[in-house]
């Protein structure tokens, strides 16, 4: 996988890389000069267009990149949080808009899958784990021989938790890749959600994927963690003991 930052001439961006390698991501940089985009950037799988105090000017690029390969994934990362310039990269055609201080791991897990996303939407219409199945055109789920009605957020957990299967997922982690990264959240707005999901994917099923982390999140994988069995039986040790 890899990822060429643009920016303009003279800005930093070490920072960036040096943090988005330590997260299994191959990262590129180009500074951008003379309206040069040369043939070879697109061997990229995904952009990162950079913006400091200094200025902007290399988001004028990103409707060119969209010309020429139009599904490519487009990250803008900001030095400062600029609503300005987040309705100006977002009008242009970038995916997403993030501004500094960055949480490092929940970025390159953003960028992973988008990327991931892209592919598979030029590539297949069914994304599957487990005895799952995703339609990703009807936007349905199947699993075993039941076919399921989701709700539009009930699709991209799932989506989120299919392509992410095995990981342990943080509720924060979740919400910056499943909702809008700026809109207002209930506290248990997560916890709610995957209630809403484990009611319909597992609940009529006798093998649950969905697991529940304790203190941490999720994860969707056939077995319970081991170390979240020990905690529940250590638990159930508890409530024994104060019953008797």
């Amino acid at each position: 996988m890899l990822l060429t930052i643009l920016h303009q001439p003279n800005q930093r961006i070490e920072h960036i890389q040096r943090n988005l390698k330590r997260e299994n991501i191959e990262v590129d940089h180009r500074a951008l000069e003379n309206d040069d985009l040369a043939p070879g950037l697109f061997d990229s799988n995904a952009f990162l267009f950079y913006c400091d105090a200094n200025g902007c000017d290399s988001l004028s690029f990103i409707q060119r990149v969209r010309s020429i390969k139009r599904s490519i994934p487009i990250i803008v990362v900001d030095a400062v949080e600029n609503q300005d310039v987040k309705k100006k990269a977002l009008a242009l055609g970038a995916d997403c808009y993030f501004s500094e201080p960055l949480a490092y791991h929940s970025l390159a897990l953003f960028i992973k899958n988008l990327i991931f996303r892209k592919t598979l939407n030029n590539a297949n219409k069914w994304l599957r784990a487990f005895n799952v199945w995703l339609d990703i055109e009807s936007r349905f789920a199947k699993r075993e021989n039941y076919s399921i009605a989701l709700r539009n957020k009930e699709f991209e957990l799932l989506e989120f938790f299919i392509i992410n299967r095995g990981k342990i997922l943080t509720r924060n982690a979740i919400l910056e890749n499943v909702w809008d990264r700026n809109a207002n959240f209930a506290s248990n707005t997560v916890d709610v959600h995957i209630n809403r999901l484990r009611r319909k994917i597992d609940d009529p099923f006798s093998e649950k994927l969905i697991h529940t982390i304790h203190c941490i999140g999720y994860v969707f994988d056939k077995r319970e963690p081991e170390y979240r069995g020990q905690q529940s039986e250590i638990n159930r040790k508890r409530r024994k003991a104060k019953s008797k």
